[in-house]
């Protein structure tokens, strides 16, 4: 090991001279290295780098002082920093000196250097869209406006990209509807196209089950409605778009979202590397102006995209679009991003939304960053049409990267396996990124500052859902409990690593109904524990909040602490209302066990699809 050189620390009283400086824009930014520590004796440590093992000996006092310069700051805040914390410091020119030791040394990294590691050259091939897939289920009206809106574009930029409907219809007529608009589509555009309904669904599953005959049960139930389908939902078809574009890269649409794509008048370039940051909200009063909000993006949004998915993020910051500057790093702990490797791959780019909110609950209204809360509360009629969430632009203000998303990606780099999803009820695309993340662990999703419209059939009225006690659904509950188990699996290939969560997964249903029931209570009791204790806290904070938002967040409070006081059934969103303890076991084991299985067959029905490529939808 490497003994540090040791500076000494007295102590005093507390000097008036310990204020924090005023830094200059021009000074380096330096935070301590993350690192394990060990005791050697009562005044000497092990401190063993995370990212290159390399090992010091730090006595007490430097160890102390580490501490205190975890975030990016330049070296006189952190000596202001040491000298606050540790009571009657005085010695700030030996202090500075031993940072300087320190930053020398390699413990302390500065901005320049830790940019320096994240960059990368830009892979030598070009990305392609394998197809646009277009989920569509009994909306035909919905994707007349989408077809028109993406036929504007395909013209506007010349292009001509392979367009799949995804068709999940119940009804006939619509699917009828669907099919005729997607001729139209073509014959006006000149796409070429492809239709996947029910009968080519079956095709689909025919020729995989030839290849792979022990996954005849998960087949039918990935792909296709039947028997064990339980609730409609978008997994179905995202599961389908996975094996057609298998080995590829594809964009994936919703039948309700509109073009172009739009960014915010704040918008600005640059990366957000701080994980803390939340998306942004903008109000309307009609969701015509929400879908019209900001400038239209001026770029070709599927190649833009292709700039970033499927890139490792050091190359993605060589784009002017997306660099991170030195200033951002200011004042985060150098722990918070350490989901910024410059070798992560971006499996997964997302747009912001303007328009309709996607969400089922606006509970997320209530934790706003300080001006979009300002727009939601501005008076007590904007913000009564506000809490429906149904006008609005939500998005990035910067892009930003992350290791889950929890809504559907725009983009997808299926080049190597992504894992399938629950085809049944919402929240699939949050499940899918939590599978994907434990698949292919250090991956990352990007959220690109530009949002689509989206402009649902009718409106919903969210605020009775935000106000009731919060209930996830299935989905939500399996995206949690495969979250709890990143880092579990230490293979290298992504189809070992969903069989053992296959397994993991397996041995959860396996277990005996108080086993199931304890963890049912378990979950919904933190869930709603978490709730509470957020918004006591936004409560305490924002004492000046305007009556009408305090008495919504009082409401939520008392609904959601009511519900984790009463002894009632751990019933999850997805199952009837009446549903007793027994049952919601039961429920949940079958809903679990269904999953293993389809996580098991899954690796070799997507090999056997990369290997049929462009067969596999010309077959259907």
């Amino acid at each position: 090991m490497t003994t540090t050189p040791e500076f000494q620390v007295n102590y005093g009283q507390l000097s008036p001279a310990a204020q924090t400086p005023r830094a200059s824009p021009e000074s380096p930014l330096y935070a301590a290295i993350d690192a394990m520590v060990a005791p050697l004796s009562s005044d000497e440590y092990a401190f063993i780098a995370k990212d290159s093992g390399e090992r010091h000996v730090l006595s007490h006092h430097v160890l102390q002082t580490l501490d205190q310069c975890r975030e990016f700051r330049s070296i006189d805040e952190h000596v202001a920093r040491v000298v606050s914390v540790v009571p009657g410091l005085t010695q700030q020119d030996r202090i500075r000196k031993g940072l300087e030791g320190l930053a020398a040394t390699g413990l302390l990294i500065s901005d320049k250097n830790y940019l320096d590691r994240l960059k990368r050259a830009p892979e030598a091939a070009p990305r392609t869209l394998h197809a646009v897939y277009i989920r569509a289920c009994d909306r035909p009206e919905q994707l007349r406006l989408l077809l028109d809106s993406l036929a504007n574009y395909e013209r506007r930029f010349r292009v001509a990209r392979p367009i799949v409907l995804l068709d999940d219809s119940v009804d006939a007529k619509n699917r009828d509807q669907n099919r005729d608009l997607l001729r139209e589509f073509a014959r006006a555009v000149g796409n070429p196209v492809s239709y996947v309904g029910p009968s080519e669904r079956a095709r689909l599953r025919e020729r995989l089950l030839k290849a792979v005959p022990q996954a005849g049960a998960s087949l039918e139930w990935l792909l296709d409605r039947g028997p064990r389908t339980r609730r409609g939902g978008g997994g179905r078809s995202w599961n389908i778009a996975l094996l057609l574009s298998a080995g590829r890269m594809f964009a994936m649409l919703d039948e309700d979202f509109r073009f172009p794509l739009r960014r915010h008048a704040e918008v600005r370039p640059g990366l957000e590397p701080n994980p803390a940051v939340a998306a942004s909200a903008r109000f309307y009063r009609r969701l015509d102006d929400a879908l019209a909000a900001g400038e239209e993006d001026a770029a070709d949004p599927f190649e833009a995209h292709l700039g970033v998915c499927g890139a490792r993020l050091g190359a993605a910051l060589a784009q002017a679009d997306y660099r991170l500057d030195r200033e951002s790093l200011r004042g985060i702990n150098l722990g918070r991003l350490e989901h910024l490797r410059g070798d992560a791959p971006i499996l997964y780019t997302l747009n912001g939304t303007c328009g309709s909110s996607g969400t089922e609950s606006a509970l997320w209204l209530y934790q706003l960053d300080a001006e979009s809360r300002a727009d939601f509360w501005v008076d007590r009629d904007a913000y009564l049409h506000n809490i429906e969430a149904r006008s609005l632009w939500y998005g990035w203000l910067r892009a930003k990267p992350t290791t889950q998303a929890y809504f559907a990606p725009f983009v997808f780099d299926n080049r190597e396996l992504l894992p399938c999803t629950n085809p049944d009820g919402r929240g699939e695309d949050g499940l899918a990124s939590a599978a994907t993340q434990y698949c292919r662990p250090g991956s990352l999703v990007m959220h690109l500052p530009g949002a689509i419209g989206h402009a649902q059939e009718s409106a919903r009225k969210r605020s009775e859902v935000t106000m009731a006690a919060h209930t996830p659904r299935f989905n939500h509950f399996l995206r949690d409990h495969v979250s709890s188990l990143m880092g579990s699996s230490k293979a290298g290939y992504p189809g070992r690593r969903l069989n053992l969560l296959a397994e993991t997964t397996a041995d959860l249903a396996a277990a005996d109904n108080p086993t199931l029931i304890s963890t049912l209570h378990e979950y919904l009791g933190f869930i709603r524990a978490d709730i509470v204790e957020r918004l006591q806290n936004q409560f305490e904070l924002l004492s000046d909040a305007p009556v009408y938002w305090q008495a919504d967040v009082r409401s939520i409070v008392r609904n959601n602490g009511n519900a984790l006081l009463k002894q009632s059934s751990p019933r999850l969103a997805d199952w009837p209302e009446d549903v007793t303890e027994v049952a919601c076991a039961e429920l949940a084991r079958a809903e679990l066990a269904d999953m293993a299985q389809a996580w098991r067959d899954w690796p070799a029905l997507w090999d056997v699809a990369r290997a049929q490529g462009d067969r596999l939808i010309s077959g259907l």
